[in-house]
């Protein structure tokens, strides 16, 4: 078990590493480095508190050291979102307050347990005596609302984006993010079991902290195994895509289909013409930014026109393959 939790430090450098090597980094690669560096620090500190229990404690001061930065995953997880869904996303300040939860977890172990004398602390470790103190459960009902509350926050970031992108692009495969579905779906099965359990401890005890510890970042060391394989198969753990129209600009289809004016008219007969004509359905990376160039007209009037005349989007079975 403890050969799993140092693989996956080892993983967790790798693929940092990795994005340290790549060309043109984002700043989606480098929320991505940290996202892995945290994880690796995050279970290498678990690793010494289960060598310290089973060794006679050779290190003391990594006691309860690892706990605090499960309150960062959440956060980490919802930027490395954010980071990718927002088209001009740019680190904001205002973004540190996430932080607080860590540092009220950080500041209380360290008024209440880090100053203690080594006797009292491995003592305290031992017997798990601070499962009986209020902080306990408190700091847990805390963890598991983090992870979920930022993995629901990062979802709905997600379903906001694919609805944005489904209005500008007739094949959508090549900006949906496969490589975030793949994060989300692993962070979910894991992030279910180990703070689950951790919460249903809380009402019906399920085993000691010391086995549950040690399972808990045994299964977060093969969450980072398996993120990095998947990561080095794909080969490119980020969107390269260079979105050129401005999704924000992307208004909600309107149902009522306004008066269509002389110009409106015209467009739409030369764009029946060209699309019979010059048939730029044929080219496989085809999006409404490419076709409106072609037009000579913006992306944002083009998409109008398809939403609220032909009622028709650039997604999967729109306007576009209807000519294919």
């Amino acid at each position: 078990m403890e050969t799993v939790i140092l693989f996956g430090v080892f993983e967790a450098i790798a693929v940092a590493g990795l994005l340290v090597l790549k060309r043109k980094k984002t700043v989606s690669d480098y929320i991505l480095m940290g996202f892995f560096l945290l994880n690796g620090l995050n279970i290498f500190l678990s690793f010494l508190e289960i060598y310290n229990r089973n060794n006679g404690f050779p290190y003391p001061a990594f006691i309860l050291v690892s706990s605090p930065f499960l309150l960062l995953h959440g956060p980490a997880l919802w930027l490395y979102v954010k980071s990718l869904t927002s088209q001009f996303f740019s680190f904001k300040t205002k973004y540190l307050i996430h932080l607080l939860p860590f540092l009220i977890m950080v500041a209380n172990l360290a008024i209440t347990f880090y100053p203690l004398p080594t006797n009292e602390r491995i003592e305290i470790f031992m017997s798990e005596s601070f499962k009986n103190k209020i902080d306990y459960p408190i700091f847990i009902v805390m963890m598991t609302l983090s992870v979920f509350g930022y993995f629901t926050w990062s979802v709905r970031l997600i379903q906001k984006y694919n609805r944005r992108i489904r209005n500008y692009f007739s094949h959508t495969e090549n900006y949906d993010l496969q490589w975030l579905k793949i994060v989300m779906i692993l962070s979910a099965i894991t992030y279910t079991a180990i703070y689950g359990a951790f919460f249903v401890d809380l009402f019906r005890p399920l085993a000691s902290f010391a086995i549950m510890h040690k399972i808990s970042f045994m299964l977060g060391a093969v969450y980072i195994i398996v993120l990095g394989f998947f990561g080095h198969r794909q080969g490119n753990v980020f969107s390269d895509k260079h979105i050129t129209v401005n999704l924000k600009q992307n208004k909600t289809i309107n149902n009522e289909m306004p008066t269509l004016d002389n110009k409106d008219n015209e467009f739409i007969q030369k764009l029946l013409k060209f699309m019979d004509e010059v048939k730029p359905h044929l080219y496989q990376d085809i999006n409404l930014a490419t076709l409106a160039k072609q037009l000579n007209v913006p992306p944002e009037y083009l998409s109008r026109i398809l939403n609220t005349q032909l009622k028709k989007t650039f997604y999967n079975h729109s306007y576009i393959n209807l000519y294919i």
